[in-house]
């Protein structure tokens, strides 16, 4: 059997730059965000959420269990969908520079307060639905009813 020599077989390890090369690429792969697991569907039916007296002036928050953010402004509640309109990854409510938001962790879209797109690649705002406010305090929004961005219900 005939041995290898540098001049005959070819070389099989990586050069040092090669190795470097490919580390540095998938370091930038690992700072992308991840292919998202967390689609939800936008709600279409009746959605319990809480009591106006948990929601302060110029807040929004989360439903828990439910593809809902609930909203409150000068005008009133107001309610969205928590599914982002690019890909159907649910939203989260995060802060900027004192300022309320919707962020989308799977692809970065980041939507305002009233759901309209800051940064895409999301190309449509989230969806409104109508608020209802029982006498007692308690908050239902209508999934299947959907409204103006503008739609605000008073709370007394």
């Amino acid at each position: 059997m005939k041995k290898c020599t540098d001049h005959d077989c070819p070389r099989l390890s990586l050069e040092r730059r090669t190795l470097l090369k490919a580390g540095v690429a998938g370091s930038a792969l690992l700072a992308l965000p991840l292919a998202c697991n967390n689609t939800v569907s936008p709600p279409s039916g009746p959605v319990g959420a809480g009591n106006v007296s948990t929601i302060a002036v110029n807040t929004m928050r989360a439903v828990p269990g439910e593809a809902v953010i609930l909203g409150r402004d000068a005008g009133g509640l107001y309610a969205m969908s928590a599914a982002c309109t690019h890909a159907g990854c649910l939203v989260d409510v995060t802060t900027s520079g004192g300022t309320e938001e919707l962020y989308c962790p799977c692809h970065g879209s980041l939507f305002d307060a009233n759901g309209g797109v800051k940064r895409g690649p999301a190309g449509l705002p989230l969806q409104h639905y109508q608020v209802e406010v029982a006498a007692d305090g308690t908050i239902t929004v209508q999934g299947g009813m959907p409204v103006s961005a503008e739609t605000r219900t008073p709370v007394a």
